[in-house]
């Protein structure tokens, strides 16, 4: 693109042709008034209200430059070779030849590859000489429009698609039938309606009406998108964008009782580093003292928890590290990497319990704003929403029992036999955290100045306090305890009954003489527990929390970890049967000792089954049929019995004897 002597060019409303040209100086006349103006080349090439004309050509248009190599391999070869052949057309029309009977050995050349006519070829001749080898690219697959569809038709689409958004999907039939139907009722006659064919294409590419016959969720998930482009919602630091959220997953945990149940997952996300800072699981429904519990795990690195925490983690962590011979102090050197980030403020969504007074007196006391997300609009909370995403696909489905996320997809033999407890899962859930989670790179850290490479939220963590550091206080081991769902309980001599497990503490006398009334008499209490940490509860005293250890069990006992992986692993289908058919044994055992009061028919009853036993030698009733003389028995029904018969007489062995 070169601008010579002839070259016009409009400057400030002027029109000027260029009529001179030195190294440094370009000296333009103009074309509507009597001037010459000289100008420097720079400065003239510099200014923005300079437009230059006849110095661009079609054929070298900058935005199709790269579209030719950006072709398929077969597509391009093709135009490379209808360029060689018209190239050998234009330079003979140039030298005075006849183009007609070039554009029929042209197309014959051409055949092997595409077969067109010699109009084709000649309409390409065209192209080609106006716009350049880019002038045969085939642009109706790039840019090319679609075909004009009837206002009213496209009306009743956008009618059927708004009040099917929360109906049940149908097939395509149905929603063509449907668009019928409107446009009858509407119009009549008047639509010259297209094939059917035709409004099946047209279904298909209109934006709501297409997804009828879809999936009824994504439909109205699709519907609840604002209709607005979607922002950024950045942070600047750690801490200044919070979310949380709580969803149910895909897999049964056991319960104390054992019975299993899907369990509901809570976490809480730093936008900033990608970080959770707290994530626990809870029985269906997780309640407000359990977003208090989530919030104590958030505020509490895991080496100031109170005493225990770490012991339950050793414990759930070796029914899986023990066969792979993972040191434990491995596990805590990741959980101790984890960064601890003091939430400023908190996005959450509209449930009952994030707009509960618990939790909202909870954040105010706590020094945390709350941001309530638009109703039925996940979009307010993206991150934390694509977090239990990733979470389903790189944790949830690895675990026994996952349920496939949905019928379709659920196994019918899904083995639950080994499905984790609760306390389990949650520690497992920790540890998968702080392990993978957190020292994963995520797409989301990307560096500006190198988009392939992809930071870690620890490494994310480090950059922002090398930049601007920060001290974030966190929280002590009463401030966690604080936090912990609460309940009353008594006092009892041998220490404290909470959830099918005694605890006891040497400050036991000292806290039953502190509220003692009588001799004998229990004191209620009222006491702090972790639902993840049975091994600990306390117990509110003079402004203090006193600690109350369970009683040793199975699992502090040499091998007791051993017996019960052993009892896991035992037939558990013949174990209930037996332990089924043992219990109604037992029954038996009482109903046969069991006498209706004023009932004298079950005692005869009874009397008759005692007598029938031959150990009852004493029973009058057997006494008399001692004394009663017997029935000779005949030879006939001896033989009868013998041989297979069912007579109830007893065998005689002189009968026997004599008839053998």
């Amino acid at each position: 693109m070169r601008a010579t002597i002839g070259t016009r060019l409009t400057w400030d409303d002027h029109e000027f042709v260029i009529i001179g040209i030195d190294y440094r100086h370009a000296i333009l006349r103009s074309l509507t008034e009597e001037f010459v103006r000289e100008v420097v080349i720079e400065e003239l090439l510099r200014m923005e209200s300079v437009v230059w004309h006849d110095v661009r050509s079609p054929a070298t248009a900058p935005a199709d430059m790269q579209l030719l190599a950006a072709l398929p391999d077969r597509e391009r070869r093709t135009i490379e070779a209808w360029a060689e052949h018209l190239e050998t057309i234009r330079l003979a029309v140039e030298a005075g030849g006849d183009m007609t009977p070039l554009l029929a050995d042209v197309r014959i050349a051409m055949k092997p590859v595409v077969d067109v006519s010699t109009e084709t070829v000649r309409r390409k001749y065209q192209r080609y000489v106006s716009e350049g080898i880019l002038g045969l690219i085939d642009h109706r697959r790039y840019n090319g429009r679609k075909p004009a569809i009837d206002a009213r038709i496209g009306a009743a689409l956008s009618e059927l698609g708004a009040a099917g958004v929360k109906r049940s999907s149908g097939t395509r039939t149905r929603t063509l039938d449907s668009v019928k139907w409107i446009l009858e009722e509407d119009y009549g006659d008047a639509v010259d309606l297209p094939s059917d064919r035709t409004l099946y294409r047209l279904i298909a590419a209109h934006p709501t009406a297409g997804k009828l016959s879809g999936s009824a969720r994504s439909r109205e998930t699709a519907a609840n998108k604002p209709p607005r482009a979607f922002g950024f919602h950045g942070s600047l630091r750690p801490g200044e964008h919070v979310q949380i959220d709580s969803t149910v997953i895909d897999v049964p945990s056991r319960l104390l009782d054992g019975r299993l149940n899907r369990a509901e997952l809570t976490i809480v996300h730093d936008v900033a580093t990608r970080s959770i800072l707290a994530a626990m699981v809870r029985a269906i429904a997780t309640n407000s003292a359990d977003l208090a519990g989530a919030l104590a795990r958030a505020l509490t690195p895991y080496e100031m928890r109170p005493p225990g925490a770490k012991e339950q983690r050793e414990r759930m962590a070796a029914t899986w590290a023990g066969q792979f011979l993972i040191d434990q102090e491995r596990l805590d050197r990741h959980r101790r990497a984890q960064p601890y980030i003091f939430p400023e403020t908190i996005t959450t969504d509209n449930g009952k319990i994030f707009r509960s007074e618990a939790f909202r007196s909870g954040c105010a006391r706590l020094g945390v704003s709350l941001i309530f997300a638009a109703k039925q609009t996940p979009t307010d909370k993206p991150h934390v929403e694509r977090t239990f995403e990733t979470m389903a696909d790189r944790f949830v489905q690895y675990l026994q029992g996952f349920t496939g996320g949905s019928v379709e997809r659920r196994g019918k033999d899904e083995p639950v036999d080994e499905v984790l407890a609760l306390a389990q899962l949650q520690e497992l859930l920790e540890d998968w955290v702080a392990i993978e989670w957190q020292n994963r790179a995520h797409e989301g850290l990307a560096d500006p100045m190198l988009p392939g490479r992809h930071l870690t939220p620890n490494e994310m963590f480090r950059a922002y306090r090398r930049v601007a550091p920060e001290i974030h206080v966190p929280f002590g081991v009463d401030d966690f305890i604080g936090l912990l769902p609460a309940k009353t309980c008594t006092l009892q001599d041998y220490g404290i009954n909470f959830k099918r497990r005694v605890y006891r503490s040497k400050r036991l006398p000292e806290l039953r003489a502190a509220g003692a009334r009588a001799e004998g008499a229990t004191r209620p209490c009222r006491i702090r527990y972790d639902p993840h940490n049975p091994l600990y509860i306390w117990v509110e005293h003079e402004g203090s929390f006193v600690a109350f250890r369970a009683a040793r069990d199975l699992l502090d006992e040499p091998m007791g970890s051993d017996v019960w992986q052993a009892l896991r692993a035992a037939d558990i289908e013949s174990d209930r049967a037996s332990r089924e058919d043992a219990a109604a044994l037992a029954d038996r055992m009482k109903r046969a000792q069991w006498v209706r009061p004023g009932k004298k028919t079950n005692r005869r009853m009874r009397a008759a089954e005692v007598d029938r036993d031959p150990m009852h030698f004493t029973s009058t009733a057997q006494t008399t049929a001692r004394e009663e003389p017997v029935a000779e028995v005949s030879d006939e029904e001896v033989i009868w019995e013998r041989g297979g018969g069912f007579s109830l007489l007893t065998d005689d062995d002189g009968v026997w004897e004599r008839l053998t």
